[in-house]
């Protein structure tokens, strides 16, 4: 899936559409699963794998919220850290 996208030039604010914005969304309680994962780890006997497992599980939804975007048609939108959010250059 990743091999039809765009490469990307900057972060991917999620919602194009409901899809990707769903899956940006199981993305973030996934990283935070991860997140968490890692504190217990450092006080309480936690498997690697599963810390693996919730990275790389989080990258896949990562690559599925774009892909979803990218064949609905739905517009990825990019961040542009020169904007503020009215939509004028920052000085």
């Amino acid at each position: 899936m990743n091999e039809d996208l765009s490469p990307l030039r900057s972060f991917v604010l999620p919602g194009g559409s409901r899809i990707d914005a769903e899956l940006h969304i199981a993305r973030t309680v996934c990283r935070r699963a991860e997140r968490d994962c890692v504190a217990l780890a450092r006080i309480e006997s936690v498997p690697p794998e599963a810390i693996r497992y919730l990275n790389r599980l989080s990258d896949a939804l990562f690559v599925w919220a774009r892909w979803a975007a990218h064949t609905s048609g739905a517009a990825e939108t990019m961040w542009e850290p020169n904007q503020s959010a009215s939509g004028q250059t920052g000085t």
